[in-house]
């Protein structure tokens, strides 16, 4: 099949029937190719959740992993104890311990790792002239690989900012596991989420095998509405997370969380919009959880907690 950003388009159209055969096909192609050496990589969120289901609906002895970041919220936590045949595997260093000494995941993926090579690399090295300037080594102007002048006040901050807890939390054990096992993963992503994941598709398809690290992506082509409407049609239970709270009157307290992920990362945060009630995720950590709330805002790093770095991030003083 020609893969193309119109064919992408096309086929994330397609009725959820076709493409539950689709990613159906594509599962069982990755299994055969792998010699069945396979296992769902399984958060606990409700992506994945739907993944694990459609891969049992064929292979029900597939195993599933959970790479506790130990930054999850604590209802993914006991969702995934309620999960059949589920390793869960720990980090070397926890989401604590990165903070302090790595920094705070502030901003953006790129825009973190921008910061940090910038402070910690002399100032003649060409990546810090592209990040600072846009220009490359041959003066080629590259505008996506400049740090956008709003963030370069973070160059100055009291406090590091990092995007190395991705590598340390997530990345790290999941290529440990598959060196030790010798299994390779299905995961959960879906091209609608970012543009590398798109990009992705388009070079590889749902199935990557010609990389350092084969994978299985069945649910590229998929929607969240794709995924609610699976739940639905199956009848497949997920975790607590993404439910509205009511008060003992039938009040909305608190709205469902339509992401999950790490509980107490700040990436993006500056450009979520509020939700109903007026609140953004760390709104909702706070009444959910206050007294893990006020632990996690206070975590350090050069002597800066958490809360002043997202008071900073967020244009407000130290």
């Amino acid at each position: 099949m020609k893969r193309s950003r119109e064919k992408l388009k096309e086929m994330t159209q397609w009725s959820l029937d076709k493409k539950i055969e689709h990613a159906k096909k594509r599962i069982i192609e990755f299994y055969n190719n792998m010699n069945g050496m396979v296992y769902v990589s399984f958060s606990g969120g409700k992506d994945s959740t739907v993944l694990l289901h459609l891969v049992r609906s064929i292979y029900p002895d597939v195993p599933a992993v959970f790479f506790n970041t130990t930054n999850e919220f604590p209802e993914i936590l006991d969702f995934v104890r309620t999960v059949e045949n589920v390793t869960w595997l720990e980090p070397k260093m926890t989401f604590n311990e990165t903070v302090e000494c790595e920094g705070f995941p502030l901003i953006s993926k790129q825009n973190a790792m921008k910061i940090r090579r910038i402070k910690t690399q002399p100032a003649s090295c060409k990546t810090t002239k592209l990040y600072m300037t846009g220009f490359n080594s041959k003066n080629v102007y590259k505008a996506a690989s400049k740090l956008p002048e709003k963030w370069k006040r973070l160059l100055e901050a009291p406090f590091v900012v990092s995007e190395k807890c991705c590598d340390i939390l997530k990345k790290r054990p999941v290529h440990i596991y598959e060196r030790k096992t010798k299994r390779f993963g299905y995961v959960g992503t879906m091209t609608y989420e970012s543009i590398d994941r798109a990009k992705s598709w388009l070079e590889n398809g749902c199935n990557s095998y010609n990389t350092n690290q084969p994978q299985s992506r069945p649910l590229s082509i998929w929607t969240d509405e794709d995924i609610w409407a699976y739940i639905q049609k199956f009848n497949v239970r997920y975790s607590s997370i993404y439910d509205d709270v009511f008060d003992k009157n039938g009040n909305k307290i608190i709205c469902g969380e339509t992401r999950t992920g790490c509980a107490y990362c700040a990436f993006g945060l500056h450009l979520e919009k509020p939700d109903e009630l007026g609140m953004k995720r760390f709104d909702r950590l706070k009444l959910r959880k206050p007294k893990q709330f006020a632990k996690m805002m206070s975590l350090k790093n050069n002597g800066i907690t958490f809360q002043e770095a997202l008071d900073f991030y967020l244009k407000g003083e130290i």
